[in-house]
């Protein structure tokens, strides 16, 4: 048996008498470092084991196993006990220990005894009186929320299920008379009452396809970025997407970049195979010129799901950064959406497509801007701009019309990441109040 002990904040008068009391009935005691040790010395000589502050995962899993392989062989002889700073429970080394026996070593039971944690430690020391809701974070994805109170277990849990999570534990009255613990949660709580909630792993057999916007970190999406802090692996294209996304995920990242498309698909469905949360990055959205129909057909073969979150599309950007609106009462009420000839596509209907004087946006063909605004059928002196790395930090407007449009472009060098839209709504001239004012 392996009993997980809480010291408490530091100081040696802080331990709980359930604690002393374990220390010395331990046969073996192990500390994760040497502030642990002096603690637990004037009731027992412990073991240190080493458990370095490293953000390699898997070289994390090698010492978690080494070390719960040195405590499983106590462990089988007797009661031994791991003593750790603060609440075993809270933030602590011996979640991951724990977590290891679960796995490997099934079959030893594994208690604890709580300790004073330094949140309320802190209150002591500050005079800091904890009467509402407050947010405690190591800065990982917030994957539980804790619930003091629960009058209503099964209101909040609908609520909570909006949110994404999807595993729950009631509790009331601990360590009182009339202690429950419960996973079925009852219409009507107790005032001591607790209700535990989890992001559970029931989402592992799914790749997630997320839209990582135009450009701007700030323009992806909440469930976008959630999903970006909470995943293992992040596949996305270099060349195209913003690395400063990438910034607020700890899991692995992978650059597609040159990548075949088999094997794109191939690793994204073996680290879900392996149970882990895998996100596929695509700039802008997904859905619009992203190449992503391929993907979704490989992993449906292997019996993998798909979720798509939208992004906003660099169109939406540049609509913004051109401070216009992209069809307009009087001027034209239709948006055409193309992009020119190349390498995957054989012909275009570029000049078909530009004699419904509508608005038209062209992706992906900055490189042909001058072919293409020789063959548009709109009229020499239609305004036209070109976007280029719409929301970036360089962000760059390029205003002209389709009969000048190409020589400022190429005086400024752009030739790439840039859209291209043509239309009088760029200048807007005669156009109508809408009916939504009245």
């Amino acid at each position: 048996m392996l009993i997980g002990v809480g010291l408490g904040p530091g100081s040696p008068d802080l331990l709980t008498l359930a604690a002393v009391k374990v220390l010395k009935e331990s046969s073996k005691v192990f500390v994760p470092g040497k502030l642990a040790a002096d603690l637990v010395a004037p009731y027992a000589k412990a073991q240190i084991l080493d458990f370095p502050m490293i953000q390699d995962k898997e070289e994390l899993g090698k010492i978690w196993e080494m070390n719960a392989s040195i405590v499983a062989k106590e462990a089988k002889k007797g009661t031994v006990s791991f003593a750790v700073m603060g609440d075993p429970n809270f933030f602590s080394t011996f979640s991951h220990l724990r977590r290891t026996l679960n796995e490997k070593y099934p079959d030893i039971k594994v208690t604890t005894i709580p300790g004073v944690s330094a949140i309320t430690a802190q209150a002591a020391r500050t005079g800091t009186s904890i009467e509402s809701s407050f947010i405690v974070s190591d800065g990982s994805p917030v994957g539980m929320k804790i619930l003091l109170k629960t009058r209503h277990p099964q209101m909040k849990r609908d609520e909570l299920l909006k949110e994404g999570f999807d595993e729950f534990t009631y509790a009331q009255r601990l360590f009182m008379d009339r202690e429950e613990v419960t996973g079925i949660l009852p219409e009507e709580g107790d005032y001591f009452s607790i209700l535990v909630a989890k992001k559970g792993k029931n989402i592992q057999n799914v790749v997630y396809f997320v839209g990582a916007g135009p450009g701007n970190p700030k323009y992806i999406t909440v469930k976008g970025r959630e999903l970006l802090e909470s995943a293992d692996l992040v596949l996305y294209t270099g060349s195209l997407v913003n690395t400063e996304i990438l910034n607020c995920g700890i899991g692995e990242k992978i650059d597609s970049h040159g990548m075949k498309l088999e094997e794109i698909v191939d690793v994204l469905a073996k680290n879900v195979e392996r149970g882990k949360i895998v996100v596929r990055l695509h700039s802008g959205d997904p859905s619009l010129y992203g190449a992503i129909i391929e993907q979704i057909d490989g992993l449906t073969k292997r019996g993998i799901g798909i979720e798509i979150i939208p992004g906003v599309t660099s169109l939406f950007a540049s609509a913004a950064a051109l401070k216009t609106q992209l069809t307009l009462n009087g001027i034209t009420e239709t948006l055409i959406i193309t992009r020119p000839a190349g390498e995957t596509l054989e012909k275009d209907s570029i000049k078909e497509l530009s004699r419904h004087n509508a608005t038209m946006a062209i992706y992906l063909g900055t490189h042909k801007l001058r072919k293409i605004m020789s063959e548009v059928a709109y009229p020499p002196d239609t305004p036209a701009a070109v976007v280029y790395h719409a929301s970036w930090e360089d962000e760059l407007i390029i205003r002209g019309t389709v009969g000048d449009i190409a020589d400022k472009a190429e005086a400024l060098g752009i030739d790439r990441s840039a859209m291209i839209i043509i239309g009088n709504v760029l200048s807007p001239e005669n156009f109508k109040r809408s009916h939504l004012y009245g």
